[in-house]
């Protein structure tokens, strides 16, 4: 059975394809053999772009047939999911609740910042807090007075939500014939398991020499493993196809997010910092910033010699940087 995402319903809410550009500048700083590409998700224009928004595109046309008019979700702080969410949210006409793994900080700046700005529900419930009983109860509640409330999981992580890296997969596979490059590698954050589950599938069912390398933000390589594998054998079933994946197969990294989520290391700000300086794009200190500095040092350990081109999948999140200020002080 030869994949098909096409009958799946989707909003098409930013351009498609998004851009594939090679970093030349970023390959003469590192001094490595493989050429150097990014794939700019961080273009797809809906509430500053990221991710997020090609799973959204799946999610929220969901979220539309069945005629929701309230989104229910949850992150941290300062997440890109909200974020992207509550802006499709208030692009289709719908209120938006934001449940937050954190305290709220006595100064609202970055994504949190974007969150007042287009008029969330704020609910901060502390580091402790029980993510999934809140956003049932605001469900609930809202039942209770006549709305129509949609929850949708962190980082929109689901198997209908795999569908936009599966979809991203695809443009490069098109795009890499195009420009005549063939990928080895290919690099991106790994936090929520959705972008590279999708993006595992999609290597597998259109670029099978595409090697899919997490670099988790957040959880060892165990688990992280663990949820990928569970999501793509998921999504698998969600598709009709008889086919699944041993943990073995995923790689994920978990030497480069430091002392836990959400914490910037030094080599991730370094590596914001050469990217900006040699190319002009910049990064965040949570996600790809993290990624971005496990590339490198991959590359520059020469274990990625055998690939003409490596690939770093630019998943989005630079208003992070603004609640992260102090980094770049110097």
């Amino acid at each position: 059975m030869k994949l098909d995402i096409s009958r799946f319903e989707r909003l098409y809410s930013f351009p498609r394809p998004t851009p594939l550009e090679e970093l030349p500048n970023l390959r003469k700083a590192v001094g490595c053999k493989p050429r150097i590409f990014v794939k700019r998700d961080d273009t797809t224009t809906v509430g500053l772009g990221g991710n997020k928004i090609r799973k959204l595109d799946f999610v929220m046309a969901e979220a539309k047939r069945v005629n929701a008019d309230v989104i229910i979700t949850t992150a941290g702080v300062q997440s890109n999911h909200c974020r992207q969410t509550l802006a499709l949210a208030r692009k289709l006409g719908m209120e938006c609740h934001l449940v937050l793994t954190g305290e709220e900080p006595a100064v609202r700046q970055g994504n949190l910042l974007l969150f007042t700005i287009m008029g969330a529900h704020l609910h901060f419930i502390g580091e402790e807090g029980s993510p999934s009983e809140k956003m049932e109860q605001i469900a609930d509640e809202l039942s209770v007075n006549g709305r129509r409330p949609f929850v949708i999981p962190i980082g929109a992580s689901t198997p209908l939500g795999a569908l936009g890296y599966i979809e991203s997969v695809m443009e490069v596979r098109e795009q890499s014939r195009q420009l005549g490059v063939e990928f080895g590698y290919a690099f991106l954050a790994s936090g929520s398991s959705g972008t590279q589950a999708g993006a595992i599938i999609g290597a597998r069912e259109f670029y099978p020499a595409l090697r899919i390398h997490g670099i988790s933000v957040g959880r060892d390589t165990e688990t992280q493993s663990a949820n990928i594998a569970s999501l793509v054998n998921e999504s698998y079933k969600f598709l009709g196809m008889d086919k699944s994946i041993d943990v073995s197969a995923v790689i994920v990294h978990d030497k480069y997010f430091g002392e836990k989520y959400g914490v910037a290391t030094p080599e991730c700000i370094e590596a914001i910092k050469l990217l900006g300086r040699t190319e002009g794009i910049v990064l965040d200190p949570v996600y790809t910033g993290k990624a971005m500095a496990g590339m490198l040092d991959i590359i520059r350990r020469n274990l990625v010699d055998d690939a003409e081109a490596v690939l770093f999948f630019h998943t989005g999140g630079s208003p992070a940087v603004f609640a992260m200020a102090e980094h770049f002080q110097k």
